[in-house]
């Protein structure tokens, strides 16, 4: 049964969010030639982790298909399809050089509150704000000047103000001649 929350059992609890029932949606047609989701009625319950767990990665493999289309256009010499599945990350962030942000996935608002369409050619430094670290701030700046590949957690603030901690792996991103053309911000928020 779908409620205006998700996908809801009998009783009424909401089992899958609206979120993912928009991607299983989105990906419907692929489900059915890739994976076809077959459960009787009765076991959503059963099947409601496992739902949640294959949405995600529908999710992660459209970024993967976004970035691709990314690195076939800039030459990237970084293996995408190969690299990202391996990675843990909730949040993708691409900004050309000046560190604009060029494309962010939908993991992004999830995790900030920000709509995607208003980071568009801002920098990630609009995250910050008082409580965030000089020295963090510095040490990240170091490394992307440096084109190092790099982790760091960063205090960030949320639109509605809430700060969380966030922890980023960047990969600088260069095309098959060695000029870096990008950077790639892999985040995921983290609990101390």
């Amino acid at each position: 049964m779908l409620s205006r929350y998700g996908a809801a059992n009998s009783y009424g609890k909401t089992l899958i969010p609206n979120y993912y029932c928009f991607i299983l949606e989105r990906f419907k047609m692929k489900l059915m030639k890739n994976t076809p989701l077959r459960a009787p009625l009765k076991s959503w319950d059963f099947y409601a982790s496992f739902l949640d767990r294959q949405a995600l990665e529908f999710s992660k493999n459209s970024d993967i298909e976004v970035l691709e289309d990314y690195k076939e256009k800039y030459n990237w010499s970084f293996n995408i399809k190969e690299e990202l599945p391996k990675l843990n990350f909730d949040v993708i962030i691409l900004t050309n050089i000046d560190q604009e942000i060029e494309w962010v996935n939908k993991g992004f608002k999830k995790m900030t509150g920000y709509p995607v369409n208003f980071t568009k050619g801002k920098t990630p430094r609009f995250l910050q704000g008082e409580k965030t670290s000089l020295e963090t701030s510095s040490r990240i700046r170091d490394n992307i000047e440096k084109q190092f590949r790099f982790k760091e957690k960063v205090l960030n603030y949320r639109k509605n103000g809430d700060v969380y901690i966030c922890e980023i792996e960047i990969v600088p991103l260069k095309n098959k001649e060695g000029i870096l053309t990008h950077l790639l911000a892999l985040e995921k928020e983290v609990y101390r």
